[in-house]
């Protein structure tokens, strides 16, 4: 079978890490290779031991990075779904489906491990400094902001350093409430419906004026 843009019937790793990176700028040869060992893909190989990977391969791959990469679900609950026969289209209903349920799923300390592909202790150090779990549980918003720890960590910003941070988003919130505190003490369901949407708008407007003050401070860096 040949793919309808290229008229190929296979392409070597390389091929497929170029031809995917656009859609998902961090993958690697290497991550596709532990995708393999986990056995979420089954590629053919030449006489020579190079990987080959079909058009319906590609299609595969692009779906696992979906479900990974923006839908954030762990790789054996991603296997589990493609051993059930789900359809393998990365912009299909399978995805839908997955976006409906991700706002109410809840993760296992390891399920999270799993999913951002960390060792465990990484999440039990932010769930420590209070970065994650704050409810007692962890949910979809804790996979991305471990995500973005993950980055800070690439720096050797580790969640011991995030201490200071969570601190000061607490006193933000804090100020906050205090603002809304009479219509969130109301009792009127309307009210503090408002109310949590203006913690919202306040949220965001805090979160942009942050990041021009910080971009000010990074113009200072160079000499």
């Amino acid at each position: 079978m040949e793919d309808g843009n290229t008229g190929k019937d296979s392409y070597t790793i390389g091929e497929v890490v170029a031809r995917l990176r656009q859609e998902f700028p961090t993958l690697s040869v290497s991550k596709i290779r532990y995708l393999e060992r986990r056995r979420l893909i089954n590629l053919t190989r030449t006489r020579g031991g190079y990987r080959l990977f079909s058009p319906q391969d590609v299609e595969l791959l692009r779906y696992i990075l979906t479900l990974q990469d923006k839908e954030y679900l762990p790789l054996k609950v991603i296997k589990k779904r493609i051993e059930g026969g789900a359809p393998v289209s990365a912009s299909g209903e399978s995805g839908n489906e997955f976006s409906r349920v991700l706002e109410d799923r809840t993760y296992t300390r390891e399920e999270l491990a799993d999913a951002i592909e960390v060792e465990s202790r990484f999440v039990d150090d932010l769930v420590a400094v209070g970065v994650i779990g704050r409810n007692n549980e962890l949910r979809q918003r804790d996979v991305e902001i471990a995500r973005m720890a993950l980055e800070m960590a690439k720096y050797s910003i580790q969640p011991r350093h995030l201490r200071g941070m969570m601190a000061a988003v607490d006193r933000e919130a804090a100020m906050f409430k205090q603002v809304l505190n009479p219509e969130l003490r109301s009792g009127d369901d309307a009210r503090v419906a408002d109310a949590v949407n203006k913690a919202r708008h306040l949220a965001s407007v805090d979160a942009r004026l942050k990041e021009l003050m910080m971009a000010n401070i990074i113009d200072t860096f160079a000499p």
